[in-house]
């Protein structure tokens, strides 16, 4: 029994090892490495930050890879060549990594190695170019050529405001920010580090290309889950004083609130805070940033109000349609402007506001998306969502209830928040669970659903007005690299 318990502990420790530790993509600021060696091209380099290797193993050229909890791998093209009986090291390092507990190494720096202590999932999780990328560098570790790294080198972050939050925006934002807070928030935004296996940012449903949005009908969520929901813009976040979520679950005047829940829920981030903070520690640029922002050290409050301070930065300018209203009569086209009319006539009831949305919800029809069904991932992130909402007979389901999870009113089943329309042009497909391409099948789908009646002409009319209320070109975001954690001896954080 002790035995057993032992193990479970030397397991339970180095997972969370894992944890803390987290994964380093892109080119550090700050780099620290036990060992050194020329690194591989970013493709392969992101094969390991996929896996998760970094956080047990020392692997040369590999950012960030000095792990104390799983064997040094310096030496391990020469070394896997001998472990196993008739199994070259190809063979022994590729079976490694799809079947992790059958083979267990015969030493790590803390002594024998235990078992179970590797996921089983990482091959699961991986494509397989990226085993073979993995495999191949692995291959060429060979101790030849590998000396000791220098010293770790503080590089500090100018504070500077994020060109694509210095827009001047079409209304003035009912809320501002110091610029030390935004970037430290867009540090934040880019960094993979805030998710349980360190593999997902906010940027990854969030894309700055995609207008802050992931471009696909349904996101992809968590690593190896899928939901069943559209990613919305952030832009113009700020002006949102309703709910946000398609299902209108969470208040928008508290959006730290809603980051957290991104943070921290099984769908999403999958990340407990605790973890998080004591990531965020162990970079030294995210202490020099929270000095700076907010005159304290990392916490999780200050986490999510920095997050908060970069979305509600994200505003955007002024639009033609901005300047017809302001009175230029040059502004819209012919078409959009008689679009307008008819945009007011049929549409501005709901959309209405700043943003174009009066915030309410509506039962309007949309057709459910299949895919959500088709994929058992996404129907089982379905199914426990719903779960977690309360929802009766949650297992039957067959379409997203959207509001009545929250209200638990019949009147509110299948209703969803009206979507803002700034940028609709740059936020494709649409809907909750986008199920039309372009906004032609927008158009035409509520001229059928509520027998408008409009000809051919007028829906293209339409169009070109919500074309008009969207920026010809939106700014250019640069991603911000992830500082580099600094490897600490036990007991220096005292």
């Amino acid at each position: 029994m002790r035995t057993s318990l032992k193990l479970i502990v030397v397991g339970l420790f180095a997972l969370l090892t894992i944890l803390a530790i987290g994964i380093v993509n892109g080119r550090p600021m700050a780099v620290f490495s036990a060992q050194t060696a020329d690194p591989p091209d970013t493709a392969t380099q992101a094969a390991f930050a996929a896996a998760g290797c970094s956080g047990c193993h020392t692997i040369p050229g590999i950012p960030n890879a000095v792990g104390q909890v799983g064997p040094n791998l310096t030496n391990i093209g020469n070394a896997a060549a001998d472990r196993v009986a008739g199994q070259d090291a190809e063979a022994y390092i590729r079976e490694s990594l799809l079947n992790p507990n059958a083979i267990i190494a015969p030493v790590c720096p803390n002594g024998d190695c235990p078992a179970n202590v590797m996921l089983p999932n990482i091959g699961d999780r991986l494509s397989g170019q990226e085993i073979d990328l993995i495999v191949g560098h692995l291959l060429t570790l060979t101790g030849e050529g590998v000396t000791s790294a220098p010293a770790y080198e503080l590089v500090p972050i100018d504070i500077e405001r994020p060109s694509e939050a210095s827009l001047t925006p079409f209304a003035e934002p009912p809320k501002t920010y110091e610029d030390a807070q935004v970037l430290l928030g867009k540090y934040l935004f880019f960094d993979s580090r805030l998710s349980g296996d360190a593999n997902v940012s906010c940027a990854s449903c969030h894309q700055p290309d995609n207008a802050f949005t992931d471009g696909m009908a349904l996101s992809d969520g968590y690593t190896g889950m899928g939901y069943f929901r559209n990613t919305p813009t952030l832009y113009n976040m700020v002006y949102n004083e309703e709910a946000v979520y398609w299902d209108g679950r969470l208040d928008a005047t508290d959006l730290p609130t809603t980051v957290r829940d991104h943070i921290t829920e099984a769908h999403f981030m999958a990340m407990d805070g605790r973890l998080m903070v004591e990531r965020i520690k162990q970079v030294p640029e995210y202490v020099q940033l929270f000095q700076d922002a907010l005159g304290s050290n990392p916490s999780f409050g200050g986490i999510l109000n920095s997050l908060t301070a970069y979305v509600h930065s994200l505003n955007t300018a002024v639009t033609p349609y901005d300047l017809y209203t302001a009175g230029d009569d040059t502004a819209l086209s012919e078409e959009a402007a008689a679009g307008l009319t008819l945009f007011e006539a049929s549409c501005a009831s709901c959309h209405s506001g700043p943003t174009l949305s009066d915030g309410n919800f509506y039962v309007s029809g949309v057709p459910e998306n299949g895919d959500i069904w088709a994929d058992p991932m996404r129907h089982i992130t379905f199914r426990r969502f719903f779960r977690q909402l309360g929802v009766p007979n949650y297992r039957n389901l067959t379409e997203d209830v959207g509001h009545y999870a929250v209200t638990k009113a019949d009147g509110d089943w299948g209703a969803f928040r009206t979507a803002p329309l700034r940028e609709v042009a740059h936020t494709p497909p649409y809907m909750h669970n986008g199920t039309f391409a372009t906004l032609d099948e927008v158009v035409a789908f509520y001229n059928d659903g509520l027998d408008l009646g409009l000809t051919a002409e007028e829906m293209s009319q339409l169009v070109a007005f919500l074309n008009s209320v969207s920026s010809s070109e939106l700014p250019a975001v640069e991603a911000t690299d992830q500082p580099a954690y600094q490897l600490r001896t036990l007991g220096d954080n005292r």
